[in-house]
């Protein structure tokens, strides 16, 4: 197919507004075309400002179409909030204009610095030849103030933020009141803001959120893991609730020995619990696993288990020497076990990694090259010789010695 040389007005819609409000996905190509799209956008949603940037790209096409050779506008859309997968559909929509177009230039139309993170993404495929901000104009600086509110409101993250956190303190408030442990409200909710913090400075709040949607998901009656995760969440709170109970006691320890040797203890008690909880998801995770032929996790969830021992054992240490119950040598002897703990472990671990060995639980899945090309399905394996076997439909079969199993692929060397 002959590429059409051409310099291209480029509109970005990366959180996908067009798609979501109005039905239309990206690429939008053409005059009508795009204002087409961007009418049935103002119907649905009369505010979006993104209709307004697709209009000013369609009239920079018309004030410009006698001074290029070849002229188009188009609008790509992206995907939701979510950056990566934004910029993956994005990627996917100028793949298939390169196709059809060979770029000689584009001027990008933009509604604002969300779209500006496509910039790099249109330099290393073409020239960047002008840059249009749209910026709509209101009448009246309160209705602008109220849409954007209003605008905010509606997105979940900061939804979350500004009626989540409020939400919590308040019924923080009154399971206080409940239990008759006011004097923890403070302390309750300070934690929980300094663990939020940490989470977010630390920039694992997407794995936490996904460690979340997997657990919420994987509650499921149907599964056989369902009683080691309600069991989970019920020594989980079992230890929560000692723990504060065991410090609404220490606290008539004021001004007592016992105090310091009461908190130790009961900081033990809730680590018991964390940890056999912690296990038992772990347990529950290799149930899933057994029992949705994911063999090739057991090793990971094995390293998960004695991961959660070791912290339990080096923590439970750290707080018997800071409490004065043992000295330094106590803690520096447990980290020493940990270590050869550790050091056991991944040794015996290999006999659950299965990602290097020919099973009969790779049958069936799709084969990969290191490219990332699609050679066909498992057919069947040699156990002896560490061989699989694969092919194309009724294509001629292949064999490699060479693989690895990731994520329910196989890659062949």
């Amino acid at each position: 197919m002959t590429k059409k040389p051409a310099t291209i007005i480029l509109c970005v819609d990366r959180d996908n507004d067009l798609g979501r409000k109005a039905g239309v996905e990206g690429p939008v190509i053409g005059r009508e075309n795009n204002i087409a799209a961007a009418e049935k956008l103002l119907l649905a949603d009369p505010t979006e400002s993104d209709a307004n940037c697709i209009f000013a790209a369609v009239k920079m096409y018309d004030e410009l179409k006698g001074k290029f050779d070849s002229l188009e506008v188009i609008t790509i859309t992206g995907f939701g909030k979510a950056g990566f997968k934004s910029d993956q559909r994005l990627n996917e929509q100028l793949d298939e204009l390169e196709k059809k177009y060979e770029f000689q230039g584009v001027i990008l139309v933009t509604d604002g610095a969300e779209d500006d993170q496509v910039l790099p993404i249109l330099n290393s495929r073409t020239k960047i030849l002008s840059k249009e901000v749209v910026v709509v104009k209101q009448s009246q600086p309160v209705e602008s103030m109220y849409y954007t509110i209003k605008e905010a409101l509606n997105d979940p993250y900061i939804a979350r933020i500004v009626f989540a956190v409020p939400g919590f303190v308040i019924l923080f408030y009154a399971l206080t009141l409940i239990f008759n442990l006011q004097n923890l409200f403070t302390q309750g909710v300070a934690f929980v803001v300094g663990l939020y913090l940490v989470i977010k400075g630390l920039g694992i709040e997407l794995k936490v959120g996904k460690m979340y949607k997997n657990m919420v998901k994987a509650l499921s009656p149907q599964r056989a893991s369902f009683p080691f995760y309600i069991g989970s969440i019920l020594i989980l709170l079992f230890g929560v609730y000692s723990l504060a109970q065991n410090l609404f006691v220490g606290t008539d320890l004021a001004g007592t020995e016992l105090q310091q040797s009461h908190y130790a203890n009961a900081l033990q008690l809730a680590y018991l619990f964390f940890a056999l909880a912690g296990m038992g998801v772990c347990i529950a995770m290799i149930v899933d696993h057994i029992q949705l032929k994911k063999a090739y996790l057991l090793r990971r969830d094995f390293l998960y288990i004695v991961s959660v021992l070791v912290v339990w054992i080096i923590v439970d240490s750290a707080t018997l020497v800071l409490a004065g119950n043992e000295d330094l040598n106590f803690f520096l002897f447990s980290i020493l076990v940990s270590f050869i703990i550790i050091f056991i472990t991944f040794k015996v671990s290999d006999v659950f990694d299965v990602t290097k060995k020919a099973t009969e639980l790779m049958i069936g899945l799709p084969v990969y090259d290191v490219s990332g090309k699609w050679l066909g399905k498992v057919t069947g394996i040699d156990a002896r010789s560490n061989t699989i076997k694969f092919a194309k439909g009724d294509g001629e079969q292949q064999s490699s010695q060479k693989f690895r199993l990731a994520s329910g692929r196989v890659f062949v060397a």
